[in-house]
This record gives C-alpha cells, sequence and structure tokens, in this order.
C-alpha cells in the first residue's frame, strides 16, 4: 500500500529553510531535507484535487486532458529567489493539476463547475488570465484551493492550484516551455529573454 508523505516540520521551519535556499541553494542539508518533505507532502492532496478535476473535466469535455504534477525542487528556489517576500509555506503551486479542453467556451464552462459545485476545499484564489493574459502572452485559467478533509487531517490547509486551458492555449504554452528548455532557462515564460522570441510569443 503506498504511504503518502507527510508534513513533518512547522510552518516556520518551512518558511525558514525558504529562506535559506533562496539565500544560498546549497546551503544545508537539513533545509533540502524540509524543502523536499515540504514539496512530497503536496503529493496526496494533489491527487485528490487530480481526481476532482478530472471528474469535472470530463463532464465538461468528453476528450478532455488531465495531468498532476510537483513542481521541480529547481524551480520552488528560482521562484523564490525571484520573489524574496514569499513564504514557502505560502507558495500556491507547489502541487499543481491541469486541465486540457477543446474550447475557451469549455474553459469557462468548468471554472464554472468549480465555482458552483460542492467541494470541502476551500477556493482561495481565483485568476482569469484569459481575459488579462500575462505579459508574455500566457492564457489560462487558475484556481488554487486549500485542501480539507474530515479524515485526512495532516494535509489540510496544503494548497494546489489548477490550470485549465483550451487546446489552442496548450499549445502555445507549450511551444514557450520548449523554447526556454533550449534556450536555457525560462525567461520568455516569465516575459522576459530574447526580444525576437517575444515579439513571437505573444
Amino acid at each position: 500500500m503506498l504511504e503518502w508523505a507527510r508534513p513533518a516540520y512547522s510552518r516556520t521551519r518551512v518558511n525558514a529553510a525558504g529562506k535559506a535556499l533562496a539565500h544560498d541553494e546549497s546551503s544545508c542539508d537539513a533545509a533540502l531535507n524540509i524543502m523536499r518533505n515540504w514539496r512530497s507532502s503536496h503529493s496526496f492532496p494533489l491527487n485528490a484535487l487530480q481526481i476532482l478535476t478530472r471528474e469535472r473535466a470530463l463532464k465538461t469535455d468528453s476528450n478532455a486532458i488531465v495531468a498532476q504534477r510537483l513542481k521541480r525542487q529547481r524551480s520552488i528556489v528560482r521562484k523564490l529567489q525571484e520573489q524574496p517576500k514569499m513564504n514557502l509555506s505560502q507558495m500556491q503551486d507547489v502541487g499543481g493539476c491541469r486541465a486540457v479542453v477543446s474550447t475557451v467556451d469549455q474553459v469557462h464552462e468548468l471554472v464554472d463547475r468549480f465555482r458552483t459545485g460542492k467541494s470541502k476545499h476551500e477556493l482561495m484564489t481565483d485568476r482569469d488570465y484569459i481575459y488579462q493574459p500575462r505579459a508574455s502572452g500566457y492564457r489560462s485559467h487558475h484556481l488554487v484551493f486549500k485542501y480539507y478533509s474530515d479524515k485526512s487531517l495532516s494535509w489540510n490547509g496544503l494548497r494546489i492550484e489548477v490550470q485549465i486551458r483550451s487546446a489552442l492555449q496548450h499549445v502555445w504554452a507549450t511551444a514557450v516551455e520548449i523554447v526556454d528548455t533550449f534556450s536555457g532557462g525560462g525567461e520568455l515564460k516569465a516575459g522576459k529573454g530574447d526580444e525576437r522570441w517575444q515579439r513571437f510569443s505573444p
């Protein structure tokens, strides 16, 4: 039987570890271990939100694709370095799942299912990057939930992000990630990098 990782450290220690790693990524094994535990602890609530997302996405579009991921350790550290006021315990996308549906209308329909559907998980953040795209041209709808369960108490309060995109928006986002991978590192996705690529991306 699969044994899910549980948070083993207080949020105070998690935040301290995040600050230490943002200052020096190889600062100490203790900080790395705390961050790794915090990251892996999101697997259980992430799986629960993925199941809910898949159920609602398939009701919206029988061809919907749903995937989940834990944020890479390097990406967590980079985000803490780029946003020094952010606490690791408050990072909203350590665990994330994505639903890709066929059309923008279906994106809106699926978002409405989350807004109006019954769930014990608290909807904390509701950001429409379709109506107001990011500077990079990125379009998607992001929902952030605070996990809650009457039985699985260890994970209560952990945050999971749900991204909802149309198929075309997903193609665009994937293309940007491929360019960033081959050009050396995440700048185009952040609205930075080579101006020639920036002119192309929006």
